[in-house]
């Protein structure tokens, strides 16, 4: 009896999504290793695998989240022997393949609105019968569940923001101040969510940013971020990158 396995078309590496980090490599390997056939998303922890038929030419997924401005490509999965050959039924036709996309689900969210673009064609997933209404785009788009997590740290979110954490006594005033407002320690004034947590979510161009929290007069470092510098005058301010 002939065994059968699956391969990806193209390397795991050059695949993983752009939802502010990437899927650990081994993670992603056992995610994919779960897919056998196409169907309705599936929920797994902080990830969503995406699952389409095999016969467009191009299938491509983007995200409500994302504001829609990115299609993400599907990957493809090829049915193939123990030779690594194509598998084909018996009339020489391969066997049906299967495309696919995980991503990661961002911090705070807890239902992923999209859409497929299918040979060009913007549609709703034809294999989700959850769709929702979006006022913004006047369109139905997919919905799936996903499973809320939070993390605190500052991150890069996506299209250009920024949420800025710190943790600090409670009840105290923390501001934001950075090479993006010519350091000015009162313009930004962080939100408390929870006692002894600050942040603050901010639009930035793309490039580089230094940055620093101010208790008072008081400079201090991102104790979430360990990427640092010394400014001109030796204190440390924190870095983060904006794509």
């Amino acid at each position: 009896m002939k065994h059968i396995f699956f391969s990806i078309a193209t390397l795991i590496l050059f695949s993983l999504p752009m939802f502010g980090s990437e899927i650990e490599s081994v993670a992603y390997a056992r995610l994919v290793s779960s897919i056998s056939s196409p169907g309705a998303p599936v929920a797994s922890g902080k990830y969503i695998i995406f699952t389409a038929q095999g016969d467009a030419r191009h299938t491509g997924i983007a995200f409500r989240h994302e504001d829609y401005t990115t299609i993400h490509s599907l990957e493809r999965i090829v049915k193939r022997d123990e030779l690594g050959i194509p598998q084909k039924d018996g009339s020489g036709k391969p066997l049906d393949t299967v495309l696919f996309y995980i991503a990661k689900v961002p911090p705070g969210m807890d239902e992923v609105q999209y859409r497929l673009v299918i040979n060009g064609l913007w549609t709703t997933d034809p294999l989700n019968p959850h769709t929702v209404y979006d006022p913004d785009t006047r369109l139905y788009v997919s919905t799936v569940a996903a499973t809320r997590y939070e993390t605190f740290k500052t991150d890069y979110i996506a299209n250009g923001r920024v949420r800025f954490t710190c943790p600090s006594k409670p009840g105290t005033t923390v501001r934001l101040a950075g090479s993006f407002n010519s350091w000015d320690p009162f313009m930004y004034e962080m939100r408390e969510s929870s006692p002894g947590l600050f942040e603050l979510e901010l639009p930035l161009p793309s490039g580089t940013w230094y940055y620093a929290y101010f208790d008072g007069m008081s400079q201090l470092p991102d104790t979430t971020n360990p990427e640092r510098v010394y400014t001109r005058d030796g204190r440390v301010a924190s870095v983060v990158h904006v794509d």
